[in-house]
């Protein structure tokens, strides 16, 4: 009897693999609050269908800060059940759940629309992208040194393609997160920008110039080819982990999500894989914490503002990007975090009085302390 129940526990075992413990919220149409996933239409994108959608962590209090995770999604695909649309992500879901952070999911704009298949106008969904984050950041609590990027599929491919498209997004990230391929690994033809194979990897070594040895985990479902493999070589062969602290996760997808396919997961080219308890879904949310902690390869700025008189001046904004940016406390003191070794622009400005701005220009390749601002005429 005892040993047919240990036959019995085995084959269960080995057949129902991880279970989901986690589903998506729905998107609402109401005011962003603890715990829920809101759909926001920017003033500037009132009279047209683009959107992006907020989550706030069940733990959200205003006034406090916290990580962020901005999400691409990939492209629309019925046989993976990717529609590609911003109201059915998942990557990001699970992360900002485990460590508490918001979670910001954003948009491929072409012409007032959003677009389902790779980036529609490369420029207008990065200038998006910049300023949705940074009104996120000062109305939610979204801290500026914690900023992630993370994409499934084509958005995978859009961490590199769009977060290191120029100097001015790629400062934003503290680190990058991608699952299911990856930017120059492969050609995309009938596209301008990924093909021919030669012409689209110098760009994507351009733009892995700009990870300035940030941290990067590259995830990989690996159960439908040695197309994971072709990511490390590509790196390898090129010398791009030279460039940043490249991290890996290879897994069989039909380990973590059983009964492939199904309604739910039909493909297992799949970003819901997150939603399943795993090994593979730790290893994820360590890097995140990890991350977090340490902020390899960034520094910070920081110092105290005051008036012409010596008096400390709280409420005045500090900014070295357009999305690094801090407020100066009640004693003037200030501090920018997370940011990439090189020349910076440092500028100050008084919210009540444009006018009021000063900058001051450093080379950054260790934390400054003291890079103090007098204000005058308050």
């Amino acid at each position: 009897m005892k040993r047919g129940l240990i036959i019995l526990v085995l084959v269960i075992s080995q057949t129902i693999g991880y279970s989901q413990y986690l589903s998506v919220p729905v998107m609402s149409d109401h005011k962003p609050e603890a715990g829920s996933r809101v759909k926001v239409i920017p003033e500037d994108y009132q009279k047209t269908e683009v959107y992006y959608s907020l989550y706030l962590p069940e733990n959200y209090k205003p006034g406090n800060t916290y990580p962020v995770i901005v999400e691409y999604t990939g492209n629309e695909w019925p046989p993976s059940g990717s529609t590609g649309e911003v109201k059915d992500a998942n990557l990001g879901y699970a992360i900002a759940k485990r460590i508490g952070a918001i979670w910001l999911v954003l948009p491929y704009i072409q012409q007032g629309r959003s677009v389902t298949k790779w980036w529609g106008d490369e420029v207008e969904t990065v200038d998006f992208a910049l300023k949705n984050i940074r009104e996120v950041c000062e109305n939610y609590g979204g801290n500026p040194a914690e900023i992630f990027l993370c994409g499934f599929s084509r958005g995978a491919i859009g961490v590199n393609y769009l977060g290191l498209y120029n100097d001015k997004i790629a400062e934003v990230w503290l680190g990058f997160f991608t699952h299911d391929h990856y930017d120059g690994v492969r050609e995309w033809k009938g596209t301008e920008w990924g093909s021919p194979i030669a012409k689209y990897r110098q760009a994507a070594k351009e733009r892995m110039g700009r990870l300035r040895g940030r941290n990067c985990l590259i995830s990989q479902n690996i159960e439908e080819g040695e197309t994971s493999f072709e990511t490390r070589n590509y790196i390898e062969e090129n010398s791009f982990d030279s460039l940043a602290n490249i991290r890996y996760n290879w897994f069989s997808m039909r380990k973590v999500i059983p009964h492939i396919p199904s309604e739910a997961v039909p493909h297992s080219h799949t970003d819901k894989w997150l939603l399943y308890d795993s090994e593979y879904a730790e290893t994820v949310y360590n890097w995140f914490l990890e991350t977090i902690q340490s902020k390899p390869n960034t520094y910070s700025i920081s110092g105290v503002i005051r008036n012409s008189k010596g008096k400390p001046l709280k409420g005045v904004v500090v900014e070295s990007s357009t999305t690094h940016f801090a407020i100066s406390n009640k004693d003037g003191e200030y501090r920018l975090e997370g940011l990439t070794a090189g020349p910076k622009k440092v500028t100050v400005f008084d919210r009540g009085n444009g006018s009021l701005r000063l900058s001051k220009e450093v080379y950054l390749e260790a934390p400054i302390i003291g890079l103090d601002f007098m204000i005058g005429h308050r």
